[in-house]
């Protein structure tokens, strides 16, 4: 297949110009890579002493090391700037959270690595390039030459999960709480073995820039804290320059961007680049990385965050992963007096606005798209869905008690931005303005929520404005909350690149809460991309109204519009919020030339892990916890079919729990109703199903009168 067919077969709306443009940038990568896999040789892309002097200007690197250790040299953080004052204040406000990172980084030591939840033993000598899950591992080759997949079920995220080095920063927290030296040794010793391990351009480890990235920020954050150790000497301080080096001369020769399509990779490279130059200032290449970086990360905030300030990917999770490139970004320019634009500012601030509206009422993400749990840095371990301690950063950095919480600070606030941010923390009023139900019209994504209720509507495209990224075929689908507990929930992601199946089944229109046609997704899976859906088909909002009363959104979509018949699934949803249930009306319509055939037609609810199911005898569904109960309930006449389905939701990034779903099917010509209702209520408290359905059935009579 030529670039050209790949191209189009990816992104159906490129323009001739941007199709030209597409294919020489891939020509010149595909040259540039084939050169340097032909010149490239393990021993030879090391950076050598001779390098490492000509790099470091006017100084040597006793002298740089000094420079380094001073108390003038640029810090990560400003918690950093004094870390027995930022470790008192810890110890203040979390009595338990230093004894917790202590006893985290003391298992570092035993080479017990924790990974997406799952504790891995690495026995005496880590193999940096081995899936600790699957025990398969990865050849040692050109990193142009390296299989991202290669079966077996083995996973390349979770290699560069621990090649990230987020427990290395975990080494360096303990350091700072402790002073015992065996964290330091054990840094040193683990960067000297991923140092010979990983030459330079050689391995999985090598094969993707942003994970070179992720992974500088991290050795960077982790050497601040190492700082004052008396085993940082000359010699392995100068090991870690020249690998910041291979670093940051590696994702600068590797930037992953085109003319017309970016996503967080580019993102993850560009912030890597900026914060090893505007660290490590002594470097010739420095000033040219922090402008490449700085630049870059304004451009794309153009590009990739849309006017309401939401990712435009298509993922929750990703949103939260880009947030945390952009705060880091945004508060290392301050501590460097790089002043930036204030629109980008208020974008940013957008971009924590979206995520305390969509957090919901326990404070946890609903994860619409895909999820793999990605982070810049792990001060805190944190479940996937928990994106609550972004609100503690916001409210310091933009000194807003409208993203102040009850309660304390949280830990990350108090590493990124050390005693002045507690201090300003607590002398922020709480919640001056709580999360109301608001449309993200950009983003086509829409949030209802009254007292402890919530529902999320992704009405999205396929991400990254339709050319394909990390959102789901879940269009019209919703998440709901209410009394303490998700109901109704996305699934998650589960797995990349290990299974195929396991990809595609966790994406499917099927294990999202919305209408399937004749068993097709409402978006195309091709074969073989786990990164791409068929042709990109918008959804239209109609209207979104918000009151005191009732929350409405009316949209549609045209993901069945390929098939023969032209269908269109039109969803108006109702949030009523003093009885406090939902009602879904679902429309089914077909083209104007569309046959008589019936189209078989199934609705999907699929249920959050440890919910149980049952229908009774009027085809009502009741999904239940110990607490708190979702009553689905069919408001119209026509009669469905029933079936409790098996389902798997992914609470976080390779794991997954059994839970349930239920069915509604049958067989009807077009156009095609149904009337849903959504009714949660209290255990015990059941006679709120009966009294709203009565109201529901009470009202429909006066209608038709």
């Amino acid at each position: 297949m030529s670039i050209i067919s790949k191209i189009k077969n990816k992104a159906r709306t490129l323009t001739p110009a941007e199709m030209a443009a597409e294919a020489l940038s891939r020509v010149n990568k595909r040259l540039a890579r084939t050169y340097r896999r032909a010149t490239d040789r393990k021993d030879s892309t090391y950076v050598t002493d001779a390098d490492l002097a000509r790099a470091i200007v006017g100084q040597d690197i006793s002298a740089f090391l000094n420079s380094f250790k001073s108390p003038g040299h640029p810090r990560l953080t400003a918690g950093f700037d004094d870390l027995r004052a930022t470790v008192r204040e810890l110890t203040r406000i979390h009595p338990t959270a230093p004894h917790d990172i202590v006893s985290r980084a003391g298992a570092v030591l035993k080479h017990k690595i924790a990974l997406f939840g799952r504790a891995f033993a690495f026995g005496p000598d880590i193999d940096w390039q081995q899936d600790p899950a699957s025990g398969v591992r990865w050849p040692d080759q050109h990193y142009t030459s390296v299989p991202i997949r290669i079966g077996s079920g083995a996973d390349a995220r979770i290699v560069w999960e621990l090649n990230r080095m987020h427990h290395l920063v975990t080494l360096g927290q303990a350091f700072a709480i402790t002073g015992d030296e065996r964290f330091t040794e054990e840094f040193l010793v683990q960067i000297a073995s991923w140092y010979d391990q990983n030459p330079p351009k050689f391995g999985i480890n090598w094969t993707v820039a942003m994970e070179a990235a992720i992974r500088s920020v991290n050795i960077v954050a982790a050497l601040d804290l190492f700082r004052n150790s008396i085993l940082l000497d000359s010699d392995s301080f100068g090991l870690i320059i020249k690998l910041l080096i291979s670093h940051g001369q590696y994702i600068k020769e590797n930037l992953e961007s085109s003319p017309t399509i970016t996503s967080n990779h580019y993102l993850s490279d560009l912030t890597g680049l900026f914060v090893i130059g505007a660290m490590l200032p002594e470097l010739a290449e420095s000033a040219t990385w922090v402008e490449t970086g700085a630049s870059g990360l304004l451009e794309e905030m153009d590009r990739q965050i849309l006017p309401d300030g939401v990712d435009y990917e298509g993922s929750t999770a990703y949103h939260r992963f880009v947030l945390e490139l952009y705060f880091a970004f945004f508060h290392l320019s301050n501590r460097c007096g790089i002043e930036q634009p204030k629109p980008y500012l208020e974008k940013l601030e957008s971009m924590f606005d979206f995520v305390r509206h969509y957090l919901k009422p326990d404070r946890t993400a609903p994860l619409i798209g895909d999820s793999d749990d990605g982070r810049l840095i792990r001060f805190q371990e944190r479940n996937a869905v928990d994106h609550s301690y972004l609100m503690s950063l916001a409210a310091i950095f933009f000194n807003s008690g409208d993203f102040r919480r009850r309660g304390s600070i949280d830990e990350e606030a108090i590493w990124w931005l050390g005693c002045q941010g507690v201090q300003t923390y607590e002398d922020l009023p709480a919640a001056a303005r709580e999360p109301v139900s608001k449309p993200y019209i950009n983003a086509q994504i829409f949030i209802q929520r009254s007292g402890s209720l919530y529902a999320i509507s992704d009405c999205g495209d396929n991400g990254a404005k339709g050319r394909g990224s990390h959102a789901h075929s879940d269009a019209l689908s919703i998440e709901l909350f209410a009394y303490g507990r998700t109901l109704l929930r996305d699934p998650g992601t589960f797995a990349y690149s290990a299974s195929e199946v396991w990809r595609n089944r966790f994406r499917s229109t099927a294990y999202h809460n919305t209408v399937r046609i004749d068993r097709e997704e409402i978006s195309e899976i091709p074969k073989g991309q786990p990164f791409a859906l068929g042709a990109n088909r918008p959804v239209k909002v109609n209207k979104w109204e918000s009151s005191v009363d009732e929350d409405l959104l009316d949209a549609e979509h045209y993901g069945y519009t390929r098939l023969e018949d032209k269908i269109v699934h039109r969803r108006v949803l109702r949030f009523h919020k003093k009885p406090e249930y939902w009602t879904l009306d679902d429309h089914l319509t077909a083209g104007v030339d569309a046959s008589d055939q019936p189209h078989l037609v199934e609705f999907f609810f699929n249920f959050d892990a440890g919910l149980q199911v049952i229908f009774d005898d009027q085809n009502r569904a009741f999904a239940a916890s110990r607490t708190v109960a979702l009553a689905v309930v069919p408001a119209s006449s026509q009669g469905f079919e029933t079936r409790i389905v098996t389902r798997w939701v992914s609470p976080s990034y390779g794991t997954r729990k059994p839970s349930f779903g239920i069915m509604y099917s049958l067989y009807s010509a077009m156009p095609f109703h149904s009337k849903i209702l959504l009714i949660p209520y209290r255990i015990g408290h059941q006679s709120k199903v009966e009294e709203i359905v009565k109201a529901v059935k009470s009202e429909e009579v006066k209608s038709n009168e």
